[in-house]
């Protein structure tokens, strides 16, 4: 444990080389999504589910490549918090900040409660009645304890640890993706009832709403560990890239696999019946022992080595993911408190370069949003619009940015910035939206909630830098999409007064509209000089 004379201002060590901050970004990505979310897409989308995470894949790419030219222009730590005040000013920069502040606190409890809820499969004490028990809190807590006393030891060994880790889940699911199909498969499963038994409707809501979204944010934690990266303007667009890559083809495998291992008589269902898949509480472990009783009577043979290992990898996928996004919230705290959002004492560093404070917040949130967890789904849905917000807002800068700060050194530029930003501000919206009413109701409101935090930095800068004419339309926009999501057609829990797809085509409209107004307002001279922004915050790890 570090001392209090440790804990000063060392800055970040750029101790992560290019493959730990790749697999770092894989380690995250491939968590408790890549079962839960593959298994409950179902439920929306049925064997199409597979589309679902197609069409997620392409909007995550084309919403995610401008963290790629931010985070190597300005390669700070925490940089997904930060960037908004580089644009918007101090109000917008913090409800920017605020809308990722709420993923990353949230985050590391979900992936607690994963490892917990698949656990339980062989300790069933650990969870009933979807909530963890005493004993699945206390399970949590350590493995919390246990990634804090791992990061405090420096960034390059937990990349080291993780980087192990991360090979070892790469490896467990292309070994799922290769033997299931070869050993137990129903082909049938994708035409007997419909490919798109609930419609288009069931394909895009899913993506939200089921935990597939949440499954594409492996890439925020290398963005946000940039000040931590050995040449992080050349590394960092590769990283990203690497892990945007990997991931999407193991997930639309992985959803293929979970498809084709339904057993409907072994489930005791009518095929079709995709909400039963959907309310597994270990998908693949639970599919593939069904499966194997119902055709070949008992579990044995590579079909028993798979189960078991299926129920291993449930608990040591979301285990390993839940250290990644506890070590990226430390980052995202870190940031937000260097833009004098938190105080100070939360961006500070050892002399091994680890946010201790910041670190030690993010461990405490963890475990208060364990204990009251409702369930896996609920709060993937809540985080994941939070999230989005912060993508509008980041996407609608691109443009200002590259105006403003044009002396800044670019190793990556997105093409056509305003048409990319533009395309980008728009699926965020709809990412939103389909989150369903009243998810966005709870959600942007926690967003909007931040305004009420937000007073404590103007009062510590003395109400200067708040800029809101570059930033007032970002709450207008909160709030007409609460409005718009409650109007909305019935398939996202709307009262159907702008019925689907009419609903679709105005939520469009809406968002092209909100971008052209946050360009219109956007500054046209620097908020923070360049010299500001290209401060370093890090020192090479020795």
């Amino acid at each position: 444990m570090a001392t209090k004379r440790d804990i000063k201002k060392e800055g970040l060590r750029r101790g992560l080389r290019l493959r730990d901050a790749a697999l770092i970004g894989i380690g995250g990505a491939i968590g408790s999504g890549i079962l839960f979310a593959a298994a409950g897409g179902t439920a929306y989308a049925g064997p199409a589910v597979i589309l679902s995470w197609i069409i997620a894949a392409l909007m995550i790419a084309f919403i995610t490549i401008p963290y790629a030219e931010i985070a190597s222009m300005v390669p700070k730590g925490g940089i997904s918090a930060r960037i908004g005040y580089y644009v918007y000013g101090s109000y917008g920069g913090f409800l920017s900040g605020w809308a990722l502040f709420l993923w990353s606190a949230i985050i590391p409890a979900i992936e607690g409660v994963a490892v917990a809820e698949y656990a339980s499969y062989l300790v069933p004490g650990f969870y009933h009645g979807g909530l963890l028990t005493p004993l699945g809190i206390l399970v949590a807590i350590i493995i919390t304890i246990l990634f804090a006393v791992l990061n405090f030891a420096g960034i390059s060994k937990f990349g080291t640890f993780n980087s192990f880790l991360t090979y070892l889940k790469i490896a467990t699911v292309i070994l799922f993706i290769v033997l299931v199909p070869m050993l137990l498969f129903h082909g049938s499963n994708f035409t007997s009832t419909g490919f798109l038994p609930y419609g288009w409707a069931g394909v895009l809501i899913a993506i939200p709403a089921t935990g597939i979204l949440f499954s594409f944010g492996g890439y925020r934690q290398v963005a946000d560990m940039a000040g931590e990266m050995k040449n992080p303007k050349k590394n960092v667009p590769i990283a990203i890239g690497t892990t945007l890559l990997v991931q999407s083809v193991l997930y639309v495998l992985m959803a293929i696999v979970i498809v084709g291992a339904v057993s409907w008589s072994g489930l005791g269902v009518n095929p079709g019946t995709w909400r039963s898949v959907a309310s597994l509480s270990s998908p693949l472990a639970d599919l593939m022992h069904i499966g194997a009783t119902q055709a070949f009577g008992f579990v044995g043979g590579a079909l028993g080595v798979l189960v078991i290992l299926a129920l291993l990898f449930a608990i040591f996928s979301p285990f390993g993911t839940f250290g990644v996004y506890l070590t990226g919230s430390a980052r995202i705290i870190f940031g937000f408190a260097k833009e004098k959002a938190l105080p100070g004492v939360f961006g500070r560093t050892n002399k091994a370069g680890v946010p201790v404070y910041a670190l030690i917040l993010a461990s405490v949130l963890a475990v208060v949003f364990i204990i009251p967890l409702p369930s896996w789904y609920a709060l993937v849905d809540f985080v994941v619009v939070a999230a989005v917000v912060n993508f509008a807002l980041v996407s609608a800068s691109l443009p200002t940015l590259r105006r403003i700060y044009p002396d800044l050194k670019r190793p990556f530029t997105v093409p056509y910035v305003k048409l990319w930003s533009l395309v980008a501000f728009v699926l965020s919206a709809l990412l939103i939206y389909w989150a369903t009413y009243p998810t966005t109701l709870y959600a942007l409101g926690a967003t909007l909630i931040g305004t009420i935090f937000y007073l404590y930095q103007a009062y510590k800068s003395k109400w200067k830098g708040i800029h809101l004419k570059h930033s007032i339309w970002i709450p207008l926009f909160v709030v007409g999409m609460i409005v718009l999501s409650y109007l909305g057609g019935t398939t996202t829990g709307g009262t159907n007064t702008i019925p689907f797809p009419y609903d679709m085509l105005v939520a469009v409209i809406y968002a092209i509209i909100f971008w052209g107004i946050a360009q219109l307002t956007a500054p046209r001279k620097q908020i923070y000089s360049s010299k500001q922004l290209m401060e370093e915050e890090s020192t090479t790890a020795s």
